[in-house]
């Protein structure tokens, strides 16, 4: 400290100053926050694009929609804080089409909505994108975005049926149909699908319109990925996807650890019920959800897919 002929103070650093290293793969607290808001905010910059571009009231007004992004193999890295039963269940229409197609280029999206490959109801469509990197060579996310369609067909508007007993009787299946191929939308095929099954869609040009928001949806999940992958790059992006993968895990066992067993028994008025056992295990941090009592799958409509 010294005093100038002015009367200023100076101050001299007398120990060096310890220097902030480049962001690495190393998990860093503050990096693993900034990640996790950053994979967040790409998946709510997607629903904004849907909703905003969407068509329907079903999706503009009532926001019946969710959009996400996945690891390379499918697994969930971040979700908008949309629609639960969407969130939960749209990874596995994610393998799916990962097991379907090894030979996805860039450019491509895939259609579908079965609910024998991750799919929750008919009118619930889900458009699935692989993101490339720059040669065109590898995968290194998938993105998703899945939103109720005001009408897919069936035997009743809203193609939610009481008394439909056959998957044809609720509306157009959709599995694995490749909506863009290599930057081509497939328009005249996707016509044909919605008007050519047993029940057809009674609006195809509105889903058309709704399907177009959600390419738009993927396609801005696709470019903000792209634009982290640029700023930060590649390695570190995908090392904060484990990471942050690790850290929601951790939560989850934090809060299991605390639980205790439970059974429960719901019945519902057609006669069958819900039997669950949850048994927690405090030394591994880990629960089982046993389902052995309920009733087992019903001749109409009220049997849940797998996924969900």
């Amino acid at each position: 400290l010294e005093v100038t002929t002015y009367n200023h103070l100076v101050l001299r650093r007398v120990v060096p100053v310890a220097r902030a290293h480049a962001v690495g793969t190393s998990v860093d607290p503050v990096m693993l926050e900034i990640f996790n808001n950053l994979f967040m905010s790409i998946a709510e910059q997607m629903g904004f694009a849907l909703q905003n571009t969407s068509y329907s009231v079903n999706i503009k007004e009532r926001l019946d929609f969710s959009c996400a992004i996945f690891t390379p193999d499918g697994a969930l890295v971040a979700n908008a804080p949309h629609m639960p039963v969407h969130l939960g269940s749209m990874g596995e229409s994610i393998k799916c089409i990962i097991r379907q197609n090894p030979d996805a280029r860039p450019g491509d999206m895939y259609l579908l909505n079965t609910p024998y490959n991750g799919g929750t109801h008919l009118p619930d469509l889900t458009v699935v994108t692989p993101v490339f990197d720059a040669p065109g060579a590898r995968i290194l996310f998938w993105v998703g975005s899945r939103g109720h369609h005001a009408d897919i067909g069936g035997i009743s508007p809203g193609s939610m049926p009481p008394n439909s007993a056959h998957i044809e009787e609720e509306g157009v299946l959709f599995d694995n149909f490749k909506l863009i191929k290599e930057g081509v939308l497939q328009e005249a095929a996707l016509h044909a699908a919605l008007t050519g099954a047993k029940y057809p869609s009674r609006n195809p040009s509105q889903n058309i319109a709704d399907l177009h928001a959600q390419i738009a949806a993927n396609t801005k999940g696709v470019q903000e990925l792209k634009r982290a992958i640029d700023h930060f790059g590649l390695d570190v992006v995908h090392a904060y996807m484990v990471h942050v993968q690790d850290n929601a895990e951790e939560e989850v066992r934090r809060v299991l650890d605390r639980l205790k067993d439970g059974h429960f028994v719901y019945p519902s008025d057609d006669g069958s019920q819900i039997e669950v056992t949850i048994t927690v295990n405090k030394a591994t941090r880990s629960a089982k959800v046993d389902f052995t009592g309920t009733t087992g799958q019903l001749p109409n409509n009220f049997s849940a897919p797998s996924a969900v």
